[in-house]
């Protein structure tokens, strides 16, 4: 479930998934109020008339979900940030109970003699498998955040395209201020932000 966040200038649209959520393979707060600052101090509303009359559809919306499990927003948003938790396997001894296959829903785990294999091919991140062992043969690895960029709705609807990966919030803050910026000197008189990133989609290093 998404909570709908904007701020009371309308500067932006920010969508965030549900706190506390046993799913979370990242925790979005602290990522969050970094995006409500540099986009509060943005002042994008302001800017885009130089550009069009009708704002509504050059704001830029953003989602930020905890998980890679599928959740909608992320996909049909101007900026989607998705987390993810890559699960790390320690030298624990595995009870072989078969809790975290099970948990598995992309079927990347099996069993070797003395552990567990997972693989990375089909993994997403998820962290399900983590939670799921009683044993600690799987703990967290490094978290971060998928990024996707030009998704949206209406009458021509888009899946955001992935662009990258990022384990720091401060990276992920810069890569949407830079490609706003981006927009507002290099976007053509009346492109909406959709189409700009659609138009110019790259994958990107933050």
């Amino acid at each position: 479930m998404f909570d709908h966040l904007t701020n009371s200038s309308k500067n932006y649209q920010l969508n965030v998934c549900s706190p506390n959520c046993p799913k979370a393979a990242n925790d979005w707060s602290a990522l969050s109020d970094k995006l409500h600052i540099i986009l509060e101090n943005y002042d994008f509303d302001t800017k885009i008339h130089q550009k069009s009359s009708s704002h509504y559809h050059y704001l830029p919306k953003v989602a930020i979900a905890g998980c890679p499990n599928g959740c909608s927003q992320p996909k049909i948003k101007d900026f989607g940030i998705l987390g993810y938790v890559r699960p790390q396997i320690t030298d624990k001894l595995c009870l072989k109970c078969l809790a975290c296959k099970r948990s598995c829903l992309e079927d990347a785990i099996t069993l070797t003699e003395t552990s567990i294999k997972i693989d990375g091919s089909k993994c997403l991140a998820c962290g399900d498998c983590i939670r799921s062992c009683p044993a600690g043969t799987i703990k967290a690895g490094e978290k971060g955040w998928e990024l996707r960029q030009g998704g949206r709705v209406g009458r021509h609807p888009r899946f955001a395209e992935p662009v990258g990966y990022s384990s720091k919030d401060k990276e992920v803050v810069e890569w949407v201020s830079r490609t706003l910026t981006d927009f507002l000197e290099k976007g053509k008189m009346g492109e909406r932000l959709t189409h700009f990133l659609e138009r110019t989609s790259k994958l990107i290093s933050p």
